[in-house]
């Protein structure tokens, strides 16, 4: 049996998040020991981790506050795999990696595209820089998607026997059951078509084009509206746009939701509108509560996704248009490849193929 430690800045919502708290609740316990240390122990996902899966509350306010804590829990576990995701914290394990039990694997799981992230952080040079010199020095490098693998090994010198693609996992039956449990969020708004759109308020997902895109919606649909679900530093700049559109009446903010399911199973249409993505597991959720989807095509793997799922064509490659043949039911081949490429079972299983065998 190995022992796996998980290691997260934090369980608020996200994608990233929402993944590894899927492979606690999944993984075989019969092949695995498992651990989930924090640097802050807070956010919605702690609901949700496994009663048998210990949690480690490592009281730091951020990942450069966590070297010592972490190092000294690593050395006490004494675990075969450290397993971390995200960009900071994975650096700040590689760094660690020298003074780890000399038996103990580093896997670091990337949740975006590093070619974007580095663009677009203050200091691109340092964070080339780290990216290049550090990554390739993780034992097993889990990327979201094909075009992120080849970023890193074309980018980053990350050898390709280090990087492997894994999917994010869909859980559909859960995801169904939960977009059964509440109302119709819709129920009593007189607008139609309802379209929403999913994530934290940063730059990264685009909301700003997908606001920009309203007025000739509107000109089109006069009584669609747009429900945007989640929480982050942009609110108010966007909620400004707005004012500026003319559309405030047209669009509403509501904040994090714990369970988007049942929002999604409503909807007329789901839009992604990112400016760059690892891969949207929100795509994929939506896609499972068989809402009709759009989305605008970006670096990473939506591109993929919508290959793979027989959706090109609800892919959009400047602007957001909202032609009318955006709002068609998915099919069932669609639906059947879901399940088979991105299925809870099938994932999993490729995770721990991986870990017994580094």
């Amino acid at each position: 049996m190995k022992k796996v430690l998980f290691i997260l800045p934090s369980l608020r919502g996200g994608g990233a998040e929402r993944v590894m708290v899927t492979l606690l609740k999944y993984l075989d316990r019969n092949k695995f020991d498992l651990h989930l240390a924090l640097i802050s122990k807070e956010g919605p996902y702690l609901a949700e981790v496994p009663d048998d899966v210990p949690v480690y509350d490592l009281k730091a306010k951020r990942v450069r506050y966590a070297f010592i804590p972490m190092l000294k829990l690593i050395r006490q576990l004494k675990p075969d795999i450290v397993f971390s995701t995200l960009g900071h914290l994975n650096l700040a394990l590689i760094m660690l990696k020298i003074l780890m039990p000399s038996h103990t694997r580093l896997i670091v799981r990337e949740a975006n595209t590093v070619s974007e992230i580095v663009k677009l952080s203050s200091k691109p040079w340092l964070w080339k820089f780290l990216y290049k010199t550090l990554y390739k020095r993780a034992d097993l490098i889990v990327c979201q998607s094909d075009y992120m693998k080849q970023d890193l090994i074309e980018n980053f010198k990350v050898p390709e026997q280090k990087a492997i693609r894994i999917y994010n996992p869909v859980d559909v039956d859960t995801i169904r059951k939960k977009a059964n449990l509440g109302e119709n969020p819709f129920l009593h708004s007189p607008t139609s078509p309802n379209i929403v759109a999913i994530g934290r308020l940063v730059y990264q997902k685009g909301f700003d084009r997908l606001l920009q895109a309203m007025p000739q919606l509107l000109k089109e649909k006069p009584n669609a509206k747009l429900w945007i679900l989640g929480e982050g530093p942009l609110e108010e700049e966007l909620k400004e746009q707005c004012i500026r559109l003319g559309i405030v009446e047209k669009v509403e903010f509501v904040g994090f939701q714990k369970n988007p399911y049942v929002w999604l199973k409503h909807a007329d249409l789901f839009v992604l509108s990112s400016y760059y993505e690892g891969l949207p597991n929100v795509l994929l959720e939506a896609i499972a509560c068989e809402c009709p989807v759009v989305a605008i095509d970006h670096p990473g793997g939506t591109r993929e996704i919508m290959e793979a799922l027989g959706l090109l064509d609800k892919l959009e490659y400047a602007e957001l248009t909202m032609s009318s043949h955006l709002f068609r039911p998915l099919n069932e081949e669609c639906l059947k490849q879901l399940k088979q490429l991105f299925g809870l079972k099938r994932i999993v299983g490729e995770y721990e193929s991986y870990i017994l065998n580094l």
